[in-house]
């Protein structure tokens, strides 16, 4: 039996994409060969942690890097760089912040669950704008005396609603302030791992378990060299607030191998490849009734081509919810997501025939129509 089956767990196909409910990526097999020599040896874990961010940074062409627990830990330490910097006081202090600017900036409309990290470390969030958008005089109005950063959430389906990055930067510099971009999901392709350092971003995090495909629980902070100290100050091994969010010494040396795959690979071979298996899942609800489906190419959005299914429940009684849930107790079963109204299916991590299995499957629920029958 396999190490899943010991366990009573049936693995799935990942049409949901590279995130951490569908367990990230896959590691290609020379990442877990640097793993497993990693794993055979010890090191000193404070000098593993700046040579592999030294090692990163040229790779990448930054002005410096760390290598954290997922982009949840990259939050944590960023939070905690712009507060307590390098001070041992205030970082031992840590999270009571009394006496330190404590104050982040993030529009509301661009939370997300995962900003907990941010008061873990003892942020205090100040909301600016509402739900549907925000200007960026109400971002400025937000600063005051006690704001320590901006943090801008990467959230592209904005549209022309929110600050853009740009602004964002503008605003933080103008006052004095670092701004933290959070671009998590946003790789493939390569360009994005410079993309907001070159507009002036000051912390850039990334997770290192999704496009890089390295280990699930690592992730990537990138930026100003002094930035990028201060979050290390504040992580393991050091007896600080992000001592949990420790990262192994598999877990770097996975990432570094990864990361040295990543920028080499032609991303337009795959991205083509996704096309083809999109265009193999639209084409099998031909025919259905109340059922249409759309390819979503936009890579300013989306890391892979992206299927969005709309169900007309006037015409199939069927909701996306419905759709998804019964993919995923199905056989095989199949990990998709509602996105918007609509059933999402990323081909980002199908492999061999998966692409043929989830077009049989999608088609053979969307053919349940649930519209009861009038007289």
């Amino acid at each position: 039996m396999g190490v899943y089956q010991r366990l009573g767990i049936q693995p799935v196909i990942n049409a949901r994409g590279m995130n951490t409910m569908a367990s990230g990526s896959l590691m290609p097999q020379p990442v877990l060969d640097a793993i497993a020599e990693a794993a055979t040896a010890f090191v000193d874990m404070e000098e593993l942690n700046r040579k592999a961010g030294e090692h990163i940074a040229q790779l990448i062409g930054v002005e410096a890097a760390h290598v954290t627990s997922g982009s949840a830990g990259g939050l944590l330490l960023s939070a905690a760089a712009v507060i307590a910097g390098n001070d041992p006081q205030a970082i031992v202090q840590l999270p009571d912040t009394t006496g330190l600017k404590d104050g982040i900036v993030i529009e509301k409309c661009r939370r997300i669950r995962y900003d907990q990290a941010l008061r873990t470390a003892g942020g205090r969030i100040i909301e600016v704008g509402d739900d549907n958008g925000c200007t960026p005089e109400q971002m400025e109005a937000g600063i005051d005396g006690n704001t320590a950063a901006i943090m801008y959430i990467v959230s592209p389906y904005l549209g022309d609603n929110g600050v853009t990055v740009e602004q964002a930067i503008d605003i933080a510099h103008r006052n004095g302030l670092p701004i933290i971009v959070d671009g998590a999901s946003t790789l493939p392709p390569v360009s994005h791992l410079t993309r907001w350092t070159a507009l002036g971003a000051d912390l850039v995090i990334y997770s290192g378990g999704k496009g890089i495909r390295g280990p699930q629980g690592s992730g990537l902070l990138l930026g100003r060299k002094d930035l990028i100290r201060a979050a290390a100050a504040n992580g393991a091994p050091n007896g600080a607030i992000g001592r949990p969010c420790k990262v192994t010494k598999e877990d770097i040396v996975g990432l570094v191998a990864a990361l040295e795959l990543f920028i080499e690979e032609d991303w337009t071979i795959e991205w083509n490849k996704h096309v083809e298996e999109a265009q193999l899942i639209v084409g099998a609800l031909d025919g259905l009734e109340g059922v249409s489906a759309v390819i979503d190419e936009d890579h300013s959005v989306w890391t892979t081509p992206t299927i969005l299914v709309s169900l007309d429940k006037t015409k199939t009684g069927l909701t996306p919810d419905e759709i998804v849930e019964r993919l995923r107790t199905g056989n095989p079963p199949i990990l998709t997501r509602a996105f918007q109204g609509k059933v999402l299916v990323d081909p980002h991590n199908l492999r061999g025939d998966e692409a043929e299995i989830v077009a049989r499957r999608l088609r053979e629920e969307c053919s349940k129509i649930a519209v009861p029958v009038t007289a």
